[in-house]
C-alpha cells in the first residue's frame, strides 16, 4: 500500500524564495521527501561546483529532508540537448555532465532528464537523432556515477521529440540500461489521453518515479484545482505495486505568493484519498 512516506515536494513554485524558507515549509506541513529543482537562486551551475553541493547537502542534513531527486531545469533555461545549433547542444551537454556530479554530490540517486526538443520547423527526425546521441553521452556517465536517469515525457509545446506513450516506447528502446528508467508525469499523460496503467502495463519496474500533478488536464495546479482524478491515480499505483516516490511538482504562477498553501493543500488532498483507498 502506498504510503505518505512516498511523497516529496519540488521548490519550483518557491523560486522568489530562499531555499530555506522551501525546505523549512515544506517540514512544517509533514513532507520528508523533497525533488530538487536546480535553478536560481536554490542552485547555481555556475556556482564553486563542491563547495555548493557541502552547502545544499547541510541544508538538508540540518532539517531531517531527503534529496530523492534532482531535477537541473532545462525547460526555460537555454539548455536543450537536442538543439541544431551545434554550440548550443555542447553547452547544454556539458551542463547536464555536470549536473549528474552534482547528484552524486549532493547523495541522491536520481537525476530527472528529458529529451529537449528540435526546431518545430525542421524535420523531427533529426532532432530525435540529435536527442538520442545526446541522451547516450548522458547515460554513459550516469552509469559511470552510479546514478539513475529518470527519463520524463513532456506537453506538446515543450517538445515535439517524446510527448505520449508511443514515443517514450520509441525513446526507450534506444537504450539498455538499467540506469535508464521512466518518470511519468500525470499532466502531459492526461494531455495525450493515456492512464497510468497504460504506462505501467508497458513498462512495468521500469518506471522509477512519478510527477502527480493536477490539472485541466495542463496546468500543474495544486489538488482539487483540476479536473484529474488523484484516487484513480493512487488506486492504479497501488494495483501494481508501485514502491518509488511521487512528487507534487506544482508551479502554476497563481500561487506564486503563497506558495507553501498549495503544498499544504496537496498534502491533505493526497491523505484524505489515502485512508478511503
Amino acid at each position: 500500500m502506498l504510503s505518505l512516506k512516498q511523497f516529496s515536494a519540488m521548490n519550483i513554485l518557491h523560486s522568489r524564495f530562499s531555499l530555506e524558507y522551501f525546505l523549512d515549509g515544506m517540514k512544517a506541513i509533514g513532507f520528508e521527501n523533497i525533488e530538487l529543482w536546480g535553478a536560481v537562486p536554490h542552485y547555481n551551475f555556475m556556482a564553486p561546483q563542491l563547495e555548493q553541493q557541502a552547502h545544499i547537502k547541510k541544508l538538508f542534513r540540518d532539517r531531517g529532508l531527503k534529496m530523492i531527486c534532482f531535477t537541473p531545469e532545462q525547460c526555460v533555461y537555454p539548455f536543450n540537448i537536442a538543439a541544431k545549433e551545434e554550440g548550443i547542444r555542447k553547452m547544454s551537454i556539458d551542463y547536464f555532465l555536470r549536473c549528474i556530479e552534482d547528484t552524486v554530490g549532493f547523495d541522491c540517486e536520481k537525476i530527472m532528464l528529458t529529451p529537449g526538443w528540435g526546431n518545430f520547423d525542421e524535420p523531427t527526425e533529426e532532432a530525435w537523432e540529435r536527442s538520442v546521441d545526446s541522451m547516450g553521452i548522458l547515460l554513459s556517465k550516469a552509469e559511470k556515477e552510479g546514478v539513475c536517469i529518470v527519463y520524463e515525457i513532456l506537453q506538446p509545446q515543450e517538445s515535439n521529440l517524446v510527448t505520449d506513450l508511443t514515443t517514450l516506447k520509441k525513446m526507450m528502446r534506444s537504450f539498455d540500461s538499467q540506469s535508464m528508467t521512466c518518470c511519468i508525469d500525470t499532466v502531459p499523460m492526461c494531455c495525450a489521453g493515456e492512464t497510468l496503467e497504460d504506462y505501467f502495463e508497458e513498462f512495468g519496474d521500469k518506471i522509477q518515479h512519478i510527477h502527480l500533478n493536477d490539472g485541466s488536464p495542463s496546468g500543474h495546479t495544486a489538488w482539487g484545482n483540476g479536473t484529474q482524478n488523484l484516487k484513480v491515480h493512487l488506486e492504479t499505483l497501488n494495483k501494481y505495486h508501485y514502491h518509488g516516490y511521487m512528487t507534487f511538482e506544482t508551479c502554476d504562477g497563481k500561487y506564486g505568493l503563497h506558495p507553501n498553501d498549495a503544498f499544504e493543500q496537496n498534502y491533505a488532498a493526497v491523505k484524505k484519498v489515502l485512508t478511503e483507498i
